[in-house]
């Protein structure tokens, strides 16, 4: 959590230096398709709210998709290919997926050690009890990311309005990862947070989509890297996930 609110307030310092500087060197004229009054703040912040959906997961990592979200938070750069309508558009931002596992299970929180034994990370909280009752179990991954989108614009002189489609690539790598368990135990109630790897792999780089008008879009990321890497929990060896959402300009 301390490294995502530092991500976040370096993220929000450079969008406001951005902000500032626009700010201060756009000049009084009003162009063609923008707002009286309204800075012409250069390039794009565009935020993300999709849904996760595993591939080629075993059964005992089948996902809740309402639980299983994402937040994706970007800043684009707006780079004109000439005259045409067609632009490319280089960005930097932040990541923060959520996979909810169906039946509560916590196959996550096992994984094989060097003599090829299953151990579990949380088996002292079930340790002496069978009365257990798991109520929630869920895998946080977070990532700073570079997507680069080529981007078509049926009206590029009013592009806050203007229909859009936009194909291109994400290259992200992650920053922290934990999983959160819920369960009651004896009548008790208990959250555990393990805080680790996973085994999960540390980089990821995928395909994007996008089509929308003006300031609302619905976009596609399928990931071509698999989730998880090295000793992974049985199974998992060619897991890769798919998002699709809304995405929402903020200027």
């Amino acid at each position: 959590m301390k490294k995502l609110s530092i991500a976040l307030l370096i993220f929000s310092a450079v969008a406001s230096s951005v902000s500032s500087y626009a700010q201060t060197t756009t000049d009084n004229t009003t162009t063609m398709g923008e707002r009286k009054g309204r800075p012409n703040v250069p390039g794009t912040f565009l935020i993300e709210l999709g849904w996760n959906v595993l591939q080629d997961a075993p059964e005992s990592m089948d996902m809740s998709i309402i639980g299983s979200r994402t937040l994706n938070m970007y800043y684009f750069y707006d780079v004109r290919l000439g005259n045409s309508k067609f632009y490319v558009l280089p960005g930097f931002g932040v990541g923060l997926d959520r996979y909810k596992f169906d039946n509560d299970n916590s196959t996550i929180n096992q994984f094989e050690n060097n003599n090829g034994q299953i151990v579990s990370r949380i088996q002292d909280a079930f340790a002496a009890t069978d009365s257990v009752d798991v109520k929630k179990s869920m895998l946080i991954t977070n990532y700073f990311d570079i997507p680069l989108e080529f981007r078509f614009y049926a009206n590029p002189d009013d592009r806050k309005r203007s229909f859009k489609a936009g194909i291109g690539a994400k290259f992200g790598m992650r920053f922290s990862s934990h999983s959160k368990l819920k369960f009651e135990q004896d009548g008790e109630n208990i959250k555990v947070k393990d805080k680790s790897s996973f085994e999960l792999n540390r980089f990821r780089y995928g395909v994007t989509g996008r089509v929308g008008v003006g300031g609302f879009n619905v976009f596609y990321y399928q990931s071509l890297s698999e989730l998880f890497d090295g000793r992974s929990p049985t199974g998992t060896e060619d897991t890769s996930n798919i998002t699709i959402g809304l995405s929402f300009t903020g200027f």
